[in-house]
């Protein structure tokens, strides 16, 4: 709740500047070192970072021309249509806390307010909150996934091309026009090389600091980061690294002898792992390609038990195939959020659960589905309501920041859509399970019997 009323108090200091200011969009970053592109926050489109701009200062990672121009366009009083994310829950009422505001509330945010409010246009930010991707090498291709970020999707599109669907999903044509073909992990690469020049500089200003893919459990640069953390510690700092948990248990255990050393000397001010799965069972499986459910439960527990300073943060990219089972899903999460809880007896709940929703590829977002299958979101977000703190105990039931979350996804899956394009999208829909099910050797109906109603209509 603390958080929920700070974001209120933050919206309004943010629209005395104008009412599109996000401190977000100078203080956070995400560079993919794979391919040169950056973004501020992780919700815009990325860009190209020039290499000319690079050259001369490797903070180009973060203060591209481009960026500086989105920055003056948010204290004009403009939106930068890139941040579409929050204007669509913006949109739905006055009274909606989006990320804008949750973001610049936090505190590697809010306590820059007056200086970022003031800073002139061409001025270089240091960020503090900071998310990089050093590879795409990963061992997934999730479904609304692309072959710049994972390198099993690159191996699919490389071998059968692009899906049918209208705008030829996962197209190589596309990722070579937005220049964002991958460096190959063994080549050399200047943009890998830039962050290891600013990394010194950047270190002592970060209040946030996460690791992102691919995998980042099969990337090398991952692991030098750990050393040099516990070879020089920040006890001011946040320390995140993202995994999808489905890498060889030799890697979860190397990784786990990090985070003991890490969390158990104070060399930081916490340790965050983000795990991301979308729903319960063979429908996340199917989601998430590469991933066995119940190996992945058991490398969650082997963490949770054996690391009781450490914050899991459960992530759910909250897409059309979440819907199903989500209540199912939904009741898993509290029984751990119970057990751990009573196990450390901790200060705080041991794992969170993110649950932003999916806007691409579109066919696959909430706004496709039926009426019926709206109606179970409503009904997961009704679940989160009765099992809350309030209801269940501090640590022990849904945080408000999760209900939230659930709720704006609530009123966004129920707003009104055109009907010509909720169609188009729906041909995509079944266009793209059914050439997925022939490449994969998986069967969508089979897998979700609750759907089967939708299918049909997706067809007609």
């Amino acid at each position: 709740m603390d958080r929920i009323k700070s974001a209120e108090t933050v919206r309004d200091h943010l629209n005395s500047v104008s009412p599109s200011f996000c401190l977000a969009k100078w203080l956070q970053v995400t560079v993919h070192l794979q391919n040169g592109h950056t973004h501020s926050c992780h919700h815009p489109k990325t860009h190209k970072i020039p290499i000319e701009e690079l050259k001369r200062d490797p903070s180009a990672l973060h203060n591209t021309i481009y960026k500086k121009k989105q920055r003056q366009t948010m204290k004009d009083g403009v939106r930068p249509e890139e941040c579409g994310y929050c204007w669509n829950i913006e949109d739905i009422g006055s009274e909606q806390i989006s990320d804008r505001h949750l973001k610049s509330a936090e505190d590697w945010a809010l306590p820059h307010f007056q200086e970022i409010a003031t800073a002139p246009k061409e001025l270089n930010i240091t960020p503090t909150y900071m998310e990089v991707s050093f590879s795409n090498v990963c061992n997934f291709k999730c479904a609304y996934c692309a072959p710049h970020i994972s390198s099993k999707w690159m191996e699919e599109i490389n071998k059968f091309g692009p899906y049918p669907t209208h705008n030829k999903f996962n197209s190589l044509d596309h990722v070579k026009e937005n220049d964002q073909m991958p460096y190959h992990i063994d080549e050399a690469n200047p943009y890998v090389e830039a962050f290891w020049e600013w990394w010194p500089k950047l270190y002592t200003q970060l209040k946030v600091f996460r690791i992102t893919g691919g995998e980042p459990l099969l990337t090398d640069n991952t692991f030098k980061v750990l050393d040099y953390i516990n070879q020089n510690p920040r006890p001011d700092m946040e320390l995140a690294l993202n995994s999808n948990l489905g890498v060889p248990f030799k890697l979860i255990e190397k990784t786990a002898d990090y985070m003991e050393s890490i969390l158990n000397n104070n060399k930081v001010k916490q340790f965050m792992l983000f795990t991301s799965v979308d729903t319960i069972g063979e429908q996340a499986e199917y989601i998430r390609y590469g991933l066995k459910y119940e190996q992945y439960i058991a490398n969650l527990e082997y963490l949770l038990t054996r690391l009781p300073k450490l914050r899991v943060i459960v992530m759910c990219a909250f897409n059309a195939l979440s819907v199903p089972r989500f209540h199912l899903f939904l009741k898993q999460i509290l029984d751990f959020k119970v057990k751990y809880f009573e196990m450390h007896n901790s200060a705080q709940s041991p794992l969170l659960l993110d649950i932003p929703y999916l806007r691409y590829p579109e066919f696959l977002s909430v706004q496709v589905l039926s009426d019926g299958l709206i109606e179970k979101i409503r009904n997961s977000y009704n679940m989160m309501e009765f099992f809350s703190e309030k209801k269940m105990g501090q640590q022990k039931g849904f945080e408000d920041i999760e209900i939230v979350k659930m709720h704006r996804l609530t009123e966004w899956a129920c707003a009104p859509k055109d009907p010509r394009w909720v169609k188009h999208i729906r041909q995509d829909f079944v266009s793209y399970f059914t050439e997925y099910d022939k490449r994969r050797g998986t069967d969508f109906l089979e897998t979700f019997p609750e759907m089967s109603q939708f299918w049909n209509l997706c067809h007609e």
